[in-house]
């Protein structure tokens, strides 16, 4: 086995370095038990997440490849009912006994292939489209938190360049793109050239998913969300959101993942240069690291413990010894696993109402203008601040490598702090948006 390097601990947290070919022999060397087990060992709270998925993927009795795109291609198909589609996505969901990596990694490639081709009828040439980071959280907040990674891209993009894509709402009051176009923000017509300018001029674009061809009606938005419903009747059955067992409940009681959750975020159909997303669930875990290591990616993956999928400052748990986030940085050579707490990158802990999604989609855009404007101060701004942060830690150009991502983040919120108070942030993001009504203005 390569080396493996156990990272200056603080407290009992998870702070691991592992070489990607150590990662990529536990998945694909299943009866290798020796090396599962010099792995696992390592990985602490994520020790049971893994040690499942291994067990799934050793008992997998997948449908050949065919019959996956035909499933996945069905979920565009307008004929198709809600029901029907529910039970589609059973079919496809990870960890059912005939979905595991392979599948996963193949529906990935699948639809790598339909947006290209698309585009490519669309006269557009992805290959122009130039060098930009991406996010893209799984959605599925189980606590229905604000909306972070929209408005972290927007924050972060006066310090490095990202390309966001992003959907309407499936489980949350509302969605990125319908975010986007409250702001004034409207693609009438996917065009690579427009999408340069604005990297270039603003470090910052947008690209509603639906103007790529991903599947996405309002059939299979009813689907995806009964599943979800599901989801949360299960966790809520003994405990409420936020109750003191409620990370415990998370842990502990199997669902049914949500295949889109893991391809549509972590395809990376427009090739970035890092890529970072967020996943509610810590089973969704190795198929999305797995996915990392199939594309070669690079970037962090992140998680809390509360069911968020974003780098969180609030919490159920009032301790401040006490984890409740795990960032997941994947590089050219290693992946390293770390925990971390709001106090570590210098945060004060919030509790989850806090952080809560606003039901009035004006009064979220009117939230986030205070925020980018600096004139918000307290905890809806801590969450969107570490969730920009994230993005400058994984572009690897930008903060300077330490030992910790902690470290790390904790001098990037300084960094995206100060362009915030300067008006960076507020001024680029005006900028983008009368440049981008003037064009579409021009185009009607």
């Amino acid at each position: 086995m390569g080396s493996s390097i156990q990272l200056p601990a603080y407290g009992h947290r998870l702070q691991v370095r592992l070489q990607k070919g150590d990662l990529y022999r536990l998945f694909t060397s299943l009866e290798d038990a020796k090396h599962e087990e010099a792995i696992l060992r390592q990985l602490g709270p994520l020790r049971e997440a893994f040690a499942s998925f291994l067990g799934h993927e050793r008992e997998l009795d997948p449908p050949d490849n065919a019959t996956l795109a035909r499933y996945f291609d069905a979920c565009s198909d307008p004929e198709q009912g809600p029901q029907e589609l529910l039970e589609i996505l059973r079919l496809l969901a990870p960890g059912n006994g005939h979905i595991g990596r392979n599948q996963v990694n193949f529906l990935a490639d699948h639809l790598r292939t339909r947006v290209e081709h698309f585009l490519q009828s669309k006269q557009q040439d992805l290959s122009l489209l130039h060098t930009h980071d991406h996010v893209f959280g799984s959605g599925g907040d189980f606590c229905k938190t604000i909306h972070a990674s929209t408005a972290a891209a927007i924050v972060a993009a006066p310090l490095v360049k990202i390309c966001k894509t992003g959907t309407t709402n499936v489980t949350s009051y509302h969605g990125s793109a319908q975010a986007m176009e409250t702001f004034g923000y409207r693609h009438p017509h996917l065009s690579i050239p427009t999408l340069n300018q604005e990297l270039d001029s603003n470090g910052f674009t947008f690209i509603p998913l639906s103007a790529l061809n991903f599947p996405y009606s309002q059939a299979l938005k009813q689907a995806r969300e009964a599943l979800w419903h599901e989801a949360m009747k299960q966790l809520t059955q003994h405990c409420d959101v936020g109750d003191p067992n409620w990370q415990e409940m998370l842990r502990t009681t199997p669902l049914t993942l949500d295949i889109f959750k893991i391809v549509s975020p972590n395809a990376q159909v427009l090739r970035p240069a890092h890529h970072s997303t967020g996943v509610c669930s810590l089973a969704m875990i190795p198929y999305v690291l797995s996915l990392y290591l199939h594309l070669r990616s690079e970037g962090i993956i992140v998680h809390c413990y509360d069911g968020i999928d974003e780098l969180s400052n609030a919490s159920s748990v009032s301790d401040p010894q006490q984890p409740i986030n795990l960032l997941i940085q994947v590089t050219r050579d290693e992946v390293i696993f770390e925990e971390c707490s709001p106090e570590d990158i210098g945060l004060t802990r919030a509790q989850l109402a806090d952080i809560r999604e606003e039901v009035d989609l004006a009064a979220t855009q009117s939230d986030i203008w205070h925020i980018l404007s600096g004139e918000e101060q307290g905890p809806r701004r801590d969450f969107i601040v570490a969730n920009a942060a994230l993005l400058l830690v994984a572009n690897q150009g930008i903060i300077p490598p330490q030992d910790s991502l902690h470290i790390q983040l904790r001098e990037a919120i300084a960094r995206i702090n100060a362009v915030i108070d300067s008006h960076q942030v507020a001024d680029n993001f005006t900028q983008l948006l009368n440049a981008h009504q003037q064009q579409y203005t021009q185009q009607q």
